[in-house]
């Protein structure tokens, strides 16, 4: 059975269409796409179903990327090749999300904790987004999610003033910590306890 790549390279270059998906950082994102309508079918549902096959090759190269779309039939391929280039956003926003608000940065005992350490971040990548949208007008669009950290870090109050602030801050926690810790200990010796 011959391979998708196998197919795509077979395909003659009045196949392709050369199309500018979007701006990009340097320069505008432009690559060359090719769609069928392929039946796709997992070998337990009772047919076959219907999809979009879009594949992208790079100006000048020889990568290929494959993607299936279940847009309505009629959708153009301007518009398949600009839903599979809004896909660099999605990844950009979980690349902010990991790097700048500890999306991978936790230590949890149970889903509802990991759940509410989720909803969190989402909330502060809503709330970046707000504002960038909203101050797009006066920065452009250079303004980062990692610029307003820095904006909100220097404009917004601080309860550290001092030195001496900042080690009766440390020791509190570290106060907070061992009591967590003492606590834990004892409740698992008093499980212990009364297993035996």
């Amino acid at each position: 059975m011959p391979r998708l790549t196998d197919w795509a390279r077979t395909q003659p270059d009045a196949a392709w269409r050369r199309l500018s998906v979007r701006p990009g950082e340097k320069r505008e994102v432009i690559a060359e796409y090719l769609t069928r309508r392929v039946f796709v079918w997992d070998g337990a549902a009772p047919t076959a179903r219907s999809w979009h096959l879009l594949v992208r090759r790079e100006i000048g190269g020889s990568k290929l990327k494959f993607s299936f779309s279940n847009a309505k039939p009629q959708a153009s391929l301007l518009r398949l090749a600009s839903m599979q280039a809004d896909r660099h956003f999605v990844e950009r926003a979980f690349e902010d999300a990991k790097s700048t608000f500890g999306m991978a940065d936790y230590q949890v005992r149970g889903w509802q904790s990991w759940h509410h350490h989720m909803a969190l971040v989402m909330i502060v990548l809503m709330f970046l987004a707000k504002e960038r949208l909203a101050n797009r007008e006066i920065t452009t669009s250079m303004l980062s999610c990692h610029d307003l950290i820095d904006i909100l870090r220097h404009k917004l109050p601080s309860k550290v003033k001092t030195d001496d602030d900042l080690v009766a801050m440390v020791e509190d926690r570290h106060r907070r910590r061992l009591k967590a810790k003492q606590s834990a200990y004892q409740k698992q010796a008093e499980s212990l306890g009364a297993s035996n």
